[in-house]
């Protein structure tokens, strides 16, 4: 899960199908806060609480689902105060009685009198300055930021859905592999394996722990000595199916061990 901090009250958060399918749960779940995804939830509240520093006594967290095309999944948590909750209740009692001065029973009966292309067009006009009053009520940066407010940079950071995490990693050389294997075989690896697939090199592992040091420690590993470094990829699959497998269990030991 890609956690992106974007201000001091808004959180994104994008969860990948694959991620989820590891913790036995599908975007359609999520989306419609099924019963099996309260543990989820609970789990993603507290990262997002911590994240923005939510106080649940004086404090609400608003958030929306989004489902992408590719069945990932975007969740944006924003954090309101009673300040943010007047602004967002005056910006929507504004925008109703815009609607309200546009859809006036003359203007309607100004649009039924009206006879061919003539009427298409008022009609039209009529509705398009409608949904520009609605979406003023949803425009998310103009609604949850704080005119004073300076825009920060994102924080982005990972966090896993579950401690088991599959990594693949690719080199160009076996000695990089070896490097590698070097480097990161005290880490929580519970399962690799090396396969050869054209010119490349890559080793699929299985990291237990959600300890973002050690997860950092892969990931400075991978940086340093691969070309590539990607968690719960699909493209491991295509890896096991059409690459030669040349360490089928404990790659890490025995490439530690032809390094010495």
């Amino acid at each position: 899960m890609i956690i992106v901090k974007m201000n001091d009250t808004t959180v994104e958060c994008s969860i990948a199908a694959s991620e989820l399918h590891e913790i036995g749960l599908t975007p359609e779940a999520v989306i419609n806060g099924a019963e099996n995804t309260s543990s989820f939830f609970a789990k993603l509240n507290k990262e997002v609480g911590q994240q923005l520093g939510y106080d649940p006594e004086t404090e609400v967290m608003m958030m929306s689902k989004n489902m992408m095309m590719d069945g990932s999944i975007r969740i944006f948590a924003v954090k309101m105060s009673n300040e943010d909750i007047q602004t967002a209740s005056d910006r929507i009692k504004g925008a109703a009685e815009t609607v309200l001065r546009i859809l006036t029973q003359e203007k309607i009966d100004e649009i039924k009198s009206k006879n061919g292309r003539d009427k298409g067009i008022a009609l039209n006009e009529v509705i398009t300055n409608v949904s520009d009053a609605i979406n003023r009520i949803y425009g998310r940066d103009k609604l949850y930021t704080l005119p004073e407010e300076t825009p920060k940079t994102p924080e982005t950071s990972y966090q896993p859905l579950s401690e088991y995490a599959e990594y693949m990693v690719e080199f160009d050389t076996f000695d990089e592999a070896k490097r590698f294997s070097k480097v990161v075989q005290k880490l929580p690896i519970v399962d690799s394996s090396l396969y050869k697939l054209e010119e490349g090199y890559y080793m699929i592992l299985g990291l237990l722990s959600s300890d973002e040091s050690v997860i950092y420690d892969l990931r400075r590993a991978g940086v340093e000595y691969s070309n590539m470094l990607v968690v719960n990829a699909t493209e491991a699959m295509y890896v096991r199916e059409h690459g030669d497998r040349l360490v089928g269990s404990d790659a890490i030991i025995h490439l530690t061990d032809l390094s010495r």
